[in-house]
């Protein structure tokens, strides 16, 4: 994330100096990156110790109750990172040979706001010396699995990733630190005999690829970690752990160095079988550990010191990861070692024949649902601070804090939804608090773009966002005029149907210009009655035509006079045919159950399903569904919810929809614009109800006769399709024990079964994480609820059990059905980031969003000419970076590692021609991420369409709509 709090310029570029000799030499601050490693001997086995705290920002704690140490009873004794850092630093400056990682961004950035000049110049020393080595650089530690990659993008800098608690890890995240320019990627959790098989197989170690279109330029070098990311058992000496010390006094009769060395001794054998060259790396540290650093290093100093004296023959170091990469590095060349390529991902997560950790695909959904609206405001501000920045005006501090708590919901026990109640209440306050003061200054800039005054009543004076509209509160809507203003954050002009709750079925829609714009009334589909607030029974749709790239438009609603003209509200229909003839759908008008699908003109037999899963309990040693893990009774299968609903359909001009009602708890509608090709799912489930005293897990699953050979397709944290394959691994003998939840993956965006004789692709597209899959063929099922009765005993100790207004929580999400989408969908460019850098520079990121196999044209690369891509500026220079724009692209040296029969990893950046033309290419699934240097132009009024050429994607919908009242 693009902070600049503190300096990070704590890898120096010297990458491929030798290393230094002498251990005991006085700190020189002149070496950095690798020349500050410690010797490792080519004919020793070289013992890595890394010391390292993995921190969780929130988990049983909030993040603040982590950082002071509130709450103690919680959490084994520990106090507070910032006691952590305190420690840590004063014992590095003790030894210039210690060596410690420091991970999670969020609590060092806030210890490092609070030190003296002294102190801060004493860390930048211990970073510069290679003492203290930021890895991964993230605000958190991010989880990989309901993640979308544009936030894990947001919220990188370094050069080595420490993924080492995340359960399960994608090709997407291995892709990204790739082209981060990171050198390697270090992890653990992984499916239990795929680790056993890697063991066995010297597979610990590999070049993984993530993404087959860009090749070589996604392989990043990946070691697995041996058996946790904690300290060898009996050899943490922190003050939770309570591990004999090593003493090492000869004349104690407590002395006990050697067989302390000796217990080490055989960790080390052990572990050596299973690694290629002459490095092995372990982790010494854990949870919360180094509260009392000097305590831990003095034991570390005494254990290297047995070693030199009983087991000479192995060279034992401090180190970090980046110096393992090196030395492994060197070892391989050194000795013609390589590396098998890995091209798949590792999940889903399982640590035992019954216990896959899916059930966190969907936890905590409306938290989930949360993180992307926070996303979406984000992504929005930044550029119109940028906007901004051209006419000489700061709002950078709006959307400081929203940086900060979007990369604390990436976090593995954040968004995954893994932590307790307060702490999720906790997380909900941070993001709610950042994303009103992000708007706090949006109208004032929407203002300037459409170059109105802030105080122009025409317009009016205040903003807000309708972040309850779901829930069909906003309370300004119901005046008498209100104003809308939509934003299209997209590099291409786009429609969008907006959505607003009204309290009156009379209304007129005006464009910003004049001109009435066609609405259609209909009822709500909930009153949501236990919600306080304002109450709508009524939804006012119309659609918002033609938005410019980057552009802005308003629309007067106001609420007519009864006396005036006929109510708009949409009146019931009899048909169960709805839609055109090109779209649409047809409802059983004996069940009201979806029948068939029109899309594209052909007409697919189509129904729908509500179940739900039992979840099993932990009687007689089996584990239970909890919030991690999904486990539905043994023996079971999904049962269903009702198989007929209390129906009623509505015709329009503008949409087409049917209100089902399956039970008191589960509501849906379904909905048909028209001339638009697709179809939305609008459901409404909960309170939920255990069932015979067992967890309940809601799923909705879509039927047709589709053939797709038990094959089925899901996204990478929204990125590239990923093939799965029903009860089978591609690298290791897969068993069978839960054929459930183990065949259950995690969808961030998309899930696709494809029929290879009847040449189509059904696509349900979601707008937050679930887990989900192909079951049978012809089906796609996704988990939307989960209410649970037991903990599954994996450390947060609580049950998930959301509660709200005294009852379990009622979530609302849409799913949105398409049909042979790939070939339908327009060109292929996406605008993923742009946000102010700089005075007079900006941060460009522009994404080739298909895949060579989507289709054969959109497949293809494509040229995009930056000259004339922004209205506000002109763009003088342009260079090219890294993908976390901390490193220009032609600077960026990476590791290289050899590959079993491949070539060697290879970058690409700005060519001279392009830097000349500003014209550049973008290959399948290529992101490239440049710093523009701009001039401001000047501009008399913004209202039409921007030079913004990138075409169109649907994957992915990050509109937000403004409310502006007065």
């Amino acid at each position: 994330m693009m902070f600049h709090i503190f300096l990070l310029c704590l890898l120096c570029t010297a990458l491929g100096a030798p290393p230094t000799d002498d251990l005991r030499s006085p700190r020189d601050t002149t070496k950095c990156g690798y020349t500050s490693c410690h010797k490792t001997d080519p004919e020793k086995l070289n013992v890595h110790l890394v010391p390292h705290s993995h921190d969780d920002v929130g988990w049983k704690r909030t993040v603040d109750q982590y950082y002071f140490g509130n709450n103690e009873k919680d959490h084994m004794g520990i106090r507070g990172v910032e006691d952590i850092i305190n420690s840590v630093v004063q014992s590095l400056n003790e030894d210039p040979n210690r060596r410690f990682i420091q991970v999670e961004t969020a609590f060092f950035a806030r210890w490092w706001e609070t030190q003296t000049d002294e102190i801060k110049t004493m860390v930048k020393e211990l970073v510069n010396n290679g003492q203290l080595e930021m890895v991964s650089g993230g605000w958190s530690m991010n989880d990989e699995a309901a993640t979308n990659y544009q936030s894990i993008i947001d919220q990188m800098t370094p050069r080595v990733g420490w993924q080492i608690d995340p359960f399960g890890h994608t090709n997407a995240m291995a892709t990204v630190l790739a082209e981060l320019g990171f050198d390697g990627l270090f992890f653990w959790r992984l499916d239990y005999r795929d680790s056993e098989a890697r063991q066995t197989d010297r597979r610990t170690e590999f070049v993984w690829r993530g993404n087959s279109d860009l090749g070589s330029k996604s392989d990043i070098f990946t070691s697995l970690l041996y058996e946790n990311y904690n300290a060898p058992l009996y050899f943490c000496w922190d003050i939770q752990c309570g591990d004999e010390p090593i003493i090492d006094d000869k004349s104690s009769t407590e002395y006990n160095v050697k067989r302390k060395v000796d217990q080490f001794h055989k960790r080390i054998a052990a572990q050596a079988k299973n690694y290629q060259t002459n490095n092995i790396l372990i982790t010494m540290g854990g949870d919360f550990t180094y509260q009392a650093a000097e305590m831990y290093y003095v034991n570390i100093d005494r254990l290297i010191k047995g070693f030199q004296e009983f087991h000479p023959e192995i060279n034992m170091i401090y180190s970090t990861p980046s110096c393992y990469l090196n030395a492994v590095r060197e070892s391989a060349e050194r000795n013609g070692i390589t590396f098998p390529l890995e091209t798949n991902d590792f999940m889903p997560y399982a640590t035992s024949r019954h216990t896959y950790w899916t059930g966190y695909y969907s936890s905590r959904p409306n938290s989930k649902r949360f993180e992307r609206q926070g996303n979406n405001l984000l992504q929005v501000a930044k550029h119109l601070v940028a906007f901004e920045n051209a006419k000489n005006k700061s709002f950078e501090g709006d959307v400081i804090e929203l940086k900060k708590i979007m990369g604390v919901m990436q976090h593995h026990d954040a968004i995954t939804g893994t932590e307790k109640q307060h702490v999720t209440d906790d997380y909900v306050r941070m993001l709610t608090n950042a994303m009103q003061e992000a708007q706090k200054s949006i109208h004032t800039m929407i203002f300037d773009l459409l170059k109105y005054a802030v105080d122009d009543e025409s317009v009016g004076a205040t903003l807000n966002s309708c972040l309850l509209s779901n829930v069909t509160r906003c309370a300004e809507s119901g005046e008498q005029r209100f104003t809308v203003a939509v934003y299209n954050p997209h590099g291409h002009t786009v429609s969008h149907f907006v959505r607003v709750p009204v309290v009156s079925t009379k209304y007129s829609v005006a464009g910003l210009h004049g001109g009435k714009i066609p609405f259609q009334i209909s009822p709500v589909i909930d009153t949501f009655s236990k919600v306080p607030g304002t109450q709508s029974l009524y939804e006012l749709t119309f659609k918002a035509t033609d938005i410019p790239p980057l552009g802005v438009n308003y629309f007067y609603i106001t609420k007519e006079d009864s006396t005036v003209n006929e109510p708009n509200l949409i009146e019931p229909s009899d048909k169960t045919v709805l839609g055109t003839e090109s779209t649409g759908i047809e409802i059983d008008s004996t069940t009201g159950l979806l029948k068939s699908v029109t899309l594209n003109g052909v007409n697919q037999v189509v129904s729908q399903q509500f179940l739900y899963y039992q979840s099993s309990n932990a009687s007689g040693g089996t584990r239970s569904s909890g919030a991690y893990v999904f486990r539905p009774s043994a023996g079971t299968e999904a049962l269903i919810i009702s198989d007929k609903t209390e129906f009623v359909t509505y015709q329009g001009e503008i949409f087409d929809e049917v209100h089902q009602k399956f039970n008191d708890w589960l509501k849906q509608s379904i909905r048909v614009y028209k001339n638009e090709n697709y179809i939305e799912f609008d459901w409404i489930v909960g309170p939920l109800s255990y069932v015979n005293k067992l967890g309940i897990e809601v799923i909705t699953r879509y039927i047709t006769d589709l053939d797709n050979e038990a094959t089925f397709y899901t996204d990478s944290n929204g990125r590239q399709l990923i093939k799965r394959v029903r009860n089978h691994r591609p690298t290791y003998e897969y068993t069978n024990e839960e054929p459930i939840s183990g065949n259950y993956y995690p969808v961030t965006s998309r899930i696709v079964i494809k029929d290879k004789m009847k040449k189509i692709d059904m696509a349900i597209l979601n707008d937050r994480s679930q887990g989900g899959s192909s079951l049978t063929d012809g089906q796609v099922e996704l988990m939307i609820h989960r209410r649970l009765m037991n903990d599954d005993e994996f450390g947060v100790e609580e049950v998930l059990n959301e509660r709200e207004y005294g009852e379990g929580v009622i979530v609302r999400g849409q799913h949105y059905l398409f049909s042979g989408f790939m070939s339908s969908l327009p060109d292929n460019v996406r605008l993923l980031t742009l946000e102010s850098f700089a005075p007079n520079k900006l941060l460009l990121r522009l994404e080739h969003p298909f895949s060579k196999d989507d289709d054969e044209i959109l497949g293809k690369p494509v040229i995009v000419d930056l000259k004339d891509l922004l209205t506000l500026y002109t763009i003088k220079s342009v260079s090219e970076t890294t993908l976390g724009s901390n490193q220009l692209k032609s600077d960026n040296v990476r590791l290289q590692f050899p590959i079993k029969g491949n070539e060697k990893a290879t970058g690409k950046e700005l060519t001279k021609e392009e830097d000349e033309t500003l014209k550049v290419t973008l290959n399948p699934m290529e992101i490239r991420t440049f710093i523009l240097d701009v001039e401001a132009r000047q501009l008399t009024r913004i209202t039409g369409s921007a030079n913004i050429h990138l075409p169109h994607t649907l994957l992915t919908l990050l509109f937000i709509a403004i409310c502006v009242f007065h």
